[in-house]
């Protein structure tokens, strides 16, 4: 199993998690070490989006990123925009 198809799979994992429990999440990428998605560190993604950016033909096998869920409102804004903000700025610290 490659490192690609067993990110995949935690993702479809906590997809149903958090369907079943009635949480609302996006997903947020984690790339800063990544250099096919550097560009998308710290950015929200609906579940159906993120499962595209990261669809096993998509993704080159020595892609390393990292993808977190985050809580958000009624409206899909993050509960706490702070870690949001964090991960925005780590990406400009790093030259892109």
């Amino acid at each position: 199993m490659t490192v690609n198809s067993m990110r995949l799979e935690k993702i479809l994992r906590e997809t149903e998690d958090v369907k079943r429990l009635g949480i609302p999440v996006k997903y947020m990428c984690l790339s800063l070490m990544c250099e096919y998605h550097k560009s998308l560190h710290g950015e929200l993604f609906n579940i159906e989006e993120i499962k595209d950016l990261y669809s096993l033909e998509n993704v080159p096998e020595d892609c390393r990123c990292g993808v977190t869920q985050v809580l958000v409102d009624e409206v899909g804004k993050p509960r706490n925009p702070r870690v949001v903000e964090k991960a925005r700025l780590q990406s400009k610290d790093k030259i892109l």
